[in-house]
């Protein structure tokens, strides 16, 4: 009797567990994957969950066959699984969640095979934890789940649980105003993957995915920013807020001529507005077109300055450079690249924010002087119907210069062989014109070597370099360069990630001194100047969330992960510089475009960058993906609600409320560039 009884226990309970079969497995996936990321798991997950749990066996429950209705639930267990792991995985190799349009772009997946298995591999407890369900559905539930009967009263039941459930959940979303990023505008209006995913659970996050970008179903939210319980830390020594620090008293200068006249005529420098004359039309009848004329037209633009022109007619040759890190730059070993960061413009606090589709991302951010949109990937792939007027291959190519593009990868990922010539770019991959070797990765010296034939002795040009050398996996075996250049980094001290991240690192060191000596001997080294900035930080070194190992050794010390881990060189050099002009002002990626852009003296809109000058008189903003940033005042971190001071002044909320609304702003303006070709409608193409 007792057997029976137990029997029938347990028959009711899988019984039971059978009809909640799908609660459990978005719960169960949902806790684990916040464990392994150290996510923070909240009652909006836990809501949508019960909602959508109960939507999708209310749906099933309409199938009157049970076994299709046993097979329906196994393909969604198994779909809910691969979700759960295929995040898993991609967020181990990059550090961010995947958009679902990422996918389409990925055609040339297949050469990061071994990058993936090898952290299926190195996070396998965590894989097999999160497909667990799926064996447990087919060997335990496979003959309860036949037994249940859904009567309408079970579908009633259902009914009523997803929309008491749905109604609650999304009713305290919606009151939610709370931090930059609220978890209101997170369901209205902005969709941030991995803020998303914190707030209301990955399936969530990933229906919203569906929702903004594949159905394009988004609300406007006009609702103000609640900052509340903000801890505030003390940081005086904070860089100047002006432009560059006079080189006499940072740089090596040369000895006085006392045959030189010491009176010398005054400079008159042109301190006027970076503007055009453009008639924003305030009587626009689109809201959105309307809007973005009232920011733009009321923005304040950067002036010109004493380094407006200073390049004027130079050559320019701009440099995205894989995983770069400052923290590489040493005398001895990188010389090329230590000759490049002391010698030209020394930028002491320069960022490379990570955005949501890593290098193509970084690119836009770099090349455009745009914030991404980072809940689409749309604007990773530039259109022909997306005009783009301050893009350096149209802004060159309009004065005459022969405007070329080069990547040592496969030529068409991420679309560059749609991007590039949108770009203004006569374009050269690997695929389509570039024959280096084909490796992984390939080589960034072998590209100089092939391509510099083609420009350096038809002048001016401005050529665009995408390498690729510096890419992960980061070990001997797996990573050509890395092994190729092994034998001049075994001295180095460090762990084996760290020795072959410098090993791959070198072929651009190497690059570089091919190319600046083909620039010497074809007499244009004085004419050229070179820019080179990371695509993004090496995040392959981070191997979890709260995990940071490696980029602590090669940094020398621990690395603060919300600011300081973005922190990077951006090399600004030209050959006729003779002596540094260092700046302490706060600025980013974002920055390097209008920067440039008055360098060369070329015409532009400063209002139309999202990014300022560097070298005006303009407030910094450094912004990341989260919308923390790092102003002249404050830096101001939103996961952590806490706002460092840099200056000795009371910081009230009324400011830093009109801060987080600017920066909101600017996301919003630059997303909206895009989407609606603000460009074109501006200028009439």
């Amino acid at each position: 009797m007792m057997r029976k009884h137990n029997g029938d226990v347990i028959g009711k309970l899988l019984t039971g567990l059978s009809t909640a079969w799908l609660l459990v497995v978005m719960l169960f996936c949902e806790v684990v994957f916040s464990l392994l990321l150290r996510f923070s798991f909240s009652f909006y997950t836990i809501g949508f969950a019960i909602a959508s749990a109960a939507l999708l066996t209310f749906l099933v429950f309409l199938i009157p066959n049970a076994r299709v209705r046993f097979v329906v639930t196994g393909v969604i267990t198994v779909i809910i699984c691969v979700i759960f792991v295929s995040q898993l995985v991609y967020y181990r190799i990059f550090n961010t969640m995947f958009i679902l349009g990422v996918l389409k772009l990925a055609g040339d997946a297949a050469f990061f095979a071994d990058i993936a298995f090898e952290k299926i591999a190195s996070n396998i407890l965590g894989v097999l934890l999160l497909l667990l369900p799926v064996p447990a559905y087919f060997i335990f539930i496979r003959k309860t789940m036949k037994r249940v009967v859904p009567d309408r009263k079970w579908r009633i039941a259902l009914a009523v649980v997803c929309i008491a459930s749905g109604t609650l959940t999304t009713s305290s979303v919606l009151v939610d105003k709370s931090d930059a990023v609220s978890a209101r505008s997170l369901l209205l209006s902005e969709f941030l993957h991995d803020q998303s995913v914190e707030q209301f659970g990955l399936l969530t996050a990933t229906g919203l995915d569906i929702r903004y970008n594949i159905l394009g179903i988004r609300f406007e939210d006009n609702s103000d920013v609640i900052v509340d319980n903000v801890d505030f830390e003390d940081r005086f020594t904070k860089p100047t807020s002006g432009g560059p620090t006079d080189p006499s008293s940072t740089g090596p200068t040369g000895p006085t001529d006392p045959s030189s006249p010491q009176e010398t005529t005054p400079v008159v420098i042109d301190s006027g507005p970076n503007v055009m004359d453009i008639q924003f039309n305030l009587a626009e009848k689109d809201s959105e077109l309307l809007a973005m004329n009232l920011f733009f037209s009321n923005r304040q633009p950067t002036l010109k300055n004493e380094y407006t022109g200073r390049f004027k007619g130079k050559n320019l040759i701009l440099i995205t450079a894989e995983a770069f890190s400052m923290h590489i730059i040493n005398p001895e070993l990188t010389p090329t690249l230590y000759k490049l960061s002391t010698e030209g413009f020394v930028f002491n606090n320069f960022y490379t924010p990570i955005w949501n589709v890593s290098t193509a991302s970084g690119e836009y951010v770099a090349m455009n002087g745009l914030l991404p949109d980072l809940g689409t990937i749309k604007y990773v792939v530039v259109e022909k119907d997306r005009y783009m007027p301050f893009s350096f291959g149209h802004q060159f190519k309009k004065l005459g210069y022969s405007t070329l593009a080069y990547h040592n990868h496969t030529y068409t990922y991420y679309d560059r062989d749609i991007t590039y010539p949108n770009l203004g770019y006569t374009y050269k991959g690997y695929g389509n014109g570039l024959d280096v070797k084909k490796t992984w990765p390939e080589s960034d010296l072998e590209m100089i070597n092939l391509t510099c034939p083609e420009y350096i002795n038809n002048p001016p040009f401005h050529v665009y370099y995408l390498t690729v050398s510096g890419h992960c996996n980061y070990n001997f075996y797996g990573n050509y360069i890395a092994a190729k250049n092994k034998d001049f980094v075994m001295h180095l001290p460090y762990s084996e990630p760290i020795q072959a991240f410098y090993a791959a690192q070198l072929e651009l060191e190497f690059a570089l001194k091919e190319l600046l000596k083909r620039l010497e001997e074809a007499g244009q080294l004085e004419n050229t100047v070179i820019a080179l900035s990371a695509d993004h930080y090496p995040y392959a070194l981070v191997e979890d969330y709260d995990s940071f190992q490696y980029i602590n050794e090669l940094a020398g010390k621990e690395i603060e992960s919300t600011f300081e881990l973005y922190k990077n060189a951006f090399l600004l050099w030209c050959g006729d510089m003779k002596e540094p002009i260092v700046v302490d002002k706060y600025c980013s990626s974002l920055d390097i475009a209008p920067t440039l852009s008055n360098l060369f003296g070329i015409e532009y809109d400063s209002r139309l960058y999202i990014g300022t000058d560097i070298l005006s008189d303009s407030t910094p903003y450094v912004i990341f993906k989260d919308y923390s940033f790092i102003n002249d005042k404050i830096m101001y971190d939103n996961n952590k609600k806490k706002v460092i001071r840099l200056v000795d002044e009371e910081i009230t909320p009324e400011y830093l409320d009109g801060c987080i609304d600017y920066v909101r702003s600017l996301f919003k303006n630059s997303r909206l560039m895009y989407r609606k070709d603000y460009y074109g409608y501006l200028f009439g193409e």
